[in-house]
């Protein structure tokens, strides 16, 4: 039973992590949306709104530039969690969801970050609106890889839960059986 609330606690801590992280990339989505499925050109406050957002962004004292740290530690504590235990089911879905999550921060750190800081230090229109569509594009490719471990983490559950049921079942029909045979040797 430890076992299975521990697992269970796992998905949990991963899933607000990455609900959490969705929720991030989604306040930036109402800028984002200009550079990748629009065209700019019907939108001419595009650029400056979404400029100004993200010069805010940049600017922002540190304490609110690091709370996605602390999302980004209850994920690992998940995922620690997870592979800890050494199972191959955890070591294959935990360690492609950490590849996943890797890959994410990966996008952040290099297309994420260093875009911020070229807007914060360019007034070129063109360079603004590349800076823009590399987050935008950023932005969307880690949605993919967070619903990737939400994929990944889910059916794993899933899959714990249908392996408990079936190994519950065929223990109760072991018992079921065990009790039967004294009394068939009874009867004879």
């Amino acid at each position: 039973m430890s076992g299975e609330h521990m697992q269970s606690l796992k998905v949990v801590l991963i899933l607000c992590s990455c609900f959490f992280a969705f929720g991030t990339v989604w306040s930036d989505w109402s800028f984002d949306y200009y550079f990748l499925w629009a065209k700019l050109s019907e939108h001419p406050n595009a650029v400056s709104r979404a400029t100004q957002y993200y010069m805010n962004q940049f600017d922002a004292p540190d304490i609110i530039k690091y709370i996605p740290l602390v999302n980004l530690l209850i994920a690992a504590v998940g995922l620690s969690a997870g592979l800890a235990n050494m199972t191959d089911g955890n070591i294959l879905f935990d360690g492609a969801s950490l590849v996943l999550l890797l890959f994410a921060l990966s996008t952040y750190a290099t297309s994420v970050k260093p875009a911020l800081k070229n807007i914060s230090e360019t007034d070129v229109v063109a360079d603004l609106i590349l800076n823009l569509k590399n987050i935008a594009a950023a932005h969307c490719i880690m949605t993919l890889a967070i619903t990737g471990i939400i994929g990944l983490q889910v059916t794993h559950f899933y899959l714990n839960k249908r392996a408990d049921s079936a190994e519950l079942a065929e223990a109760e029909a072991e018992a079921e059986a065990a009790a039967k045979k004294p009394e068939n040797k009874k009867t004879k």
